[in-house]
């Protein structure tokens, strides 16, 4: 005899829906209450009912065990090792299935007490098919005539916890359904949300798209108007004759350059040994890097001097050259060429000047600002649409998971409630 017994599985036919209730998302838990009420209600008048025949198969058995304690079953012409085992064994059956036979069962009056009924029973019958099993062969052998009633008593109380375990399943599964549905209704009005406030975001997006359609319309206009101005024109002009001054300053810059490459070597070499103030050793490094930049009347003595030092220097051997007198006339033609050279700069900075001046015909730095603005709102228009796309793409998604969510918890309340739910949108 195996004294085991396992929890029933409990199979659902679906019935065939009659009806149609056209619901709101609020309404979802007072349904859920509506469709678990009576089933929590049926569990408590089962457990009531199991509670108090599963008392009456414990008395049974507990008469049983009385029996059996009392029985000396005939063990005075067995072996004497055998006998203690088989006392022990009967004493440790007899010990717990008394102690679980006289203990009382919950009195389930609500849900709670229902599953602690079934948690009771069940523990009883562990603990005495736990017992029975240790010992099957001692109570087969030894006590068989108390065996098939222990059996058959056990056996009907696993039924009635089967029952219980029954009606308990039926509103557990309710339960985890309708947290399920309550997770899933929860979801529903956080797309709804998420759509809505995305939608509005999308309206108010097309609003700003019309605004800097109009706003760079009008720029260009602007823009066209500007440049369409005769001032425009001549401004221009004045620019490209600017411009074209640059080759003119490139010619005089490389006129000096050949002339202060033919004296750099003394030049350089004096750098090491004057002893002119900084200002003045200033000048001389610029006049080997640089000497268009430095030459001008203002700095003309300050050149004479540093030219005339250099040649001093080198007439006096104390800076080395290849050849002395070719070094000496270089200096002097340089310092000869400084009026020219001033010269030249002068009349290139007086065109300049002059046409730089007529450059205030026309207003390049509002032409300049529209332009810009324009760029601008262009690219914030490119900008715009990019997120106005990704956003429709969005709400797209959400509204599949939307409609998703809505026949799932459509189809899970019409499965509880067997009747067809339309969720309003």
């Amino acid at each position: 005899m195996v004294f085991g017994f396992g929890k029933k599985k409990v199979e659902e036919h679906p019935t065939t829906t009659q009806k149609e209730r056209v619901i709101n998302i609020e309404e979802i838990p007072g349904i859920l209450q509506e469709v678990q009420s009576p089933h929590i209600t049926q569990a408590i008048n089962i457990a009531k009912s199991v509670r108090d025949e599963v008392e009456t198969h414990k008395k049974k058995i507990h008469s049983l065990i009385l029996q059996l304690e009392s029985d000396d079953l005939k063990l005075d012409d067995i072996d004497r090792n055998l006998m203690m085992i088989v006392k022990r064994g009967k004493n440790s059956i007899v010990s717990i299935i008394k102690k679980e036979t006289v203990s009382g069962l919950t009195n389930a009056t609500k849900y709670d007490q229902v599953i602690l009924l079934n948690t009771e029973i069940s523990q009883t019958l562990k603990r005495i098919g736990d017992v029975l099993g240790l010992n099957s062969r001692i109570i087969h052998i030894f006590a068989k005539k108390y065996a098939d009633n222990l059996k058959e008593e056990i056996a009907k109380i696993a039924s009635k916890r089967n029952q219980l375990q029954v009606a308990i399943n039926l509103v557990e599964d309710l339960k985890v359904d309708g947290e399920n549905m309550i997770e899933t209704g929860k979801k529903i009005t956080e797309e709804k949300s998420k759509i809505i406030q995305k939608t509005n975001r999308v309206s108010e997006i097309i609003s700003e798209l019309d605004t800097l359609k109009n706003n760079f319309t009008s720029l260009e206009k602007q823009i066209h108007d500007l440049k369409s101005m005769k001032e425009h024109t001549e401004y221009l002009e004045i620019k490209n004759s600017v411009e074209s001054l640059s080759s003119e300053k490139n010619q005089i810059k490389n006129i000096i350059d050949m002339q202060f490459s033919k004296i750099s070597r003394p030049l350089d070499k004096y750098r090491y040994i004057s002893a002119f103030e900084k200002p003045v050793k200033k000048m001389m490094d610029e006049l080997v890097s640089n000497p268009y930049e430095v030459i001008s009347a203002q700095n003309k003595p300050t050149i004479i001097q540093i030219l005339e030092a250099v040649a001093k220097s080198v007439s006096s051997a104390s800076i080395s050259v290849k050849d002395t007198d070719k070094s000496l006339e270089q200096i002097m033609e340089t310092i000869s060429r400084l009026d020219e050279f001033i010269t030249l700069k002068e009349s290139h900075s007086s065109k300049v000047s002059t046409l730089e001046k007529d450059l205030i015909v026309f207003d390049i730095k509002l032409l300049e600002s529209k332009e810009h603005s324009l760029h601008k709102a262009k690219m914030n228009f490119t900008n715009m649409e990019s997120v106005k796309k990704k956003l429709e793409e969005e709400i797209t998604e959400d509204s599949n998971l939307l409609e998703k969510h809505v026949s799932e918890i459509e189809s899970d309340l019409a499965r509880v409630t067997k009747l067809k739910i339309i969720l309003k949108k």
